[in-house]
């Protein structure tokens, strides 16, 4: 199968995990548990295929589930609409999040590689 299909299993999974998420929290609590949440399993999964040899596998949930999962487009409306209100509440919470998923991607790839 090419790897297109992994793709597209994965961003099935991904969208309906995505969709469940936001059926339990507000858009805002939405966006900060998909985003950092899928920032974290995304560093951890990069850990892991960093010593294992598995194109299949990554694809499906790099690629498709947490390409799926988390929402870049959703971010960017959000903090546009909150800079137009307010300057200060719209960069702050465009650097949190861009901080929080930097290091909880970071967090996840240190917890699988350790300190090499």
């Amino acid at each position: 199968m090419g790897n297109w299909f992994y793709v597209f299993l994965g961003g099935m999974t991904g969208a309906t995990l995505r969709f469940f998420v936001q059926s339990l929290f507000s858009s805002f609590t939405m966006l900060w548990i998909v985003n950092v949440v899928g920032s974290f399993l995304l560093g951890y999964i990069n850990g892991v295929f960093n010593r294992k040899k598995n194109d299949a596998w990554k694809l499906f949930l790099t690629t498709g589930m947490l390409g799926a999962f988390t929402t870049f487009s959703t971010f960017s409306e959000g903090f546009f609409r909150l800079l137009r209100e307010s300057l200060v509440e719209g960069l702050l919470f465009g650097v949190g999040m861009t901080l929080c998923c930097v290091i909880s991607a970071w967090i996840g790839f240190r917890i699988v590689r350790g300190e090499d």
